[in-house]
């Protein structure tokens, strides 16, 4: 999926001073992100195309009436271990287990319900790194705590879906293919294959949709895939760096994956100072650090005057 040129970055005072003094950026545990519900999200939807959805052709559809409706059903929602249940609770022991860690960005430049999250009086601000999304994309995927935790797994990225109608229209299509290999398969081990090919697809989806009340924060995520055989095992801390960390959020601490691949001047655009008392500064501020972290001045920092 083709992303804007730019995506944007809201932080803290705090977030933006970590990121420009150490040019790391952290990517969340997918199990640790502040909407808890947001990967059920896919789910609840799923659930529902599963009792709605029809294939294509009256012979598909006879079949998935008898046999494949309720073997997804059950496999899904219904069995002693269903992959819903999976999703809400975790064992790190359990080395096959996938793991997900998230950077949430915008597509949004300017968004006042963004500056909003930061903003909680007149006196606070928000800012905004402004990421050239090309350049941002190759450093991670050359990365050695990226290719090590990856394995072979792409670096995951697509704007979030949060429109009901799509949702419904990106299972189908999934249904739709799977119903039809089903029928090319040459007996269980291949079915069970197949099950597991749609198992992955679909936990990778549920990564990228939320609730249609957060469609105002235009979200892209960037997304790295491993497991907890790859994250655990002994020579990881070594071969990345230690880029497998921990850091405090509200008291609680939440698995992070920490890589440096903000190289000067390459992936970082520019800086956006949001609502302010002192707008000047704000920006005045921010462009002492851009200079003295090494950034060129042609990060351009602007003030977003604050809305009434």
């Amino acid at each position: 999926m083709k992303l804007p040129k730019k995506i944007y970055h809201y932080t803290s005072a705090e977030g933006l001073h970590g990121i420009l003094s150490s040019g790391t950026l952290h990517f969340t545990d997918s199990l640790f992100l502040n909407d808890r519900n947001e990967r059920k999200n896919f789910y609840m939807t799923l659930e529902r195309e599963l009792r709605r959805w029809q294939p294509e052709s009256a012979l598909e559809r006879e079949r998935w009436e008898t046999e494949l409706r309720k073997r997804l059903y059950i496999r899904y929602f219904k069995g002693p271990e269903t992959i819903f249940q999976k999703l809400t609770a975790t064992d790190p022991a359990q080395e096959a287990a996938a793991r997900y860690f998230v950077l949430s960005c915008s597509e949004e430049s300017d968004s006042l319900p963004m500056w909003n999250y930061y903003t909680h009086s007149i006196h606070a601000a928000g800012y905004n790194i402004h990421f050239d999304t090309g350049q941002l994309l190759s450093q991670l995927r050359q990365h050695p705590a990226f290719l090590h935790f990856s394995g072979s797994a792409p670096l995951l990225y697509r704007r979030v879906t949060y429109d009901e109608k799509q949702k419904a229209r990106d299972i189908g299509k999934l249904l739709e293919r799977f119903s039809y290999r089903w029928d090319l398969c040459g007996g269980k081990k291949e079915q069970e294959r197949l099950l597991q090919m749609l198992d992955k697809a679909f936990e990778r989806l549920s990564l990228f949709y939320k609730d249609k009340a957060f469609a105002h924060e235009k979200e892209v995520r960037i997304v790295i895939a491993s497991n907890n055989r790859t994250i655990h095992q002994p020579s990881a801390k070594k071969l990345t760096g230690g880029s497998y960390q921990f850091h405090k959020a509200q008291d609680t601490q939440i698995p992070c994956l920490a890589l440096d691949v903000l190289e000067k001047g390459k992936a970082i655009a520019g800086v956006t100072a949001g609502p302010a008392l002192d707008k000047q500064l704000a920006v005045n501020g921010v462009e002492y650090m851009l200079y003295y972290y090494g950034f060129p001045q042609t990060c351009k920092v602007s003030s977003v005057p604050l809305r009434y």
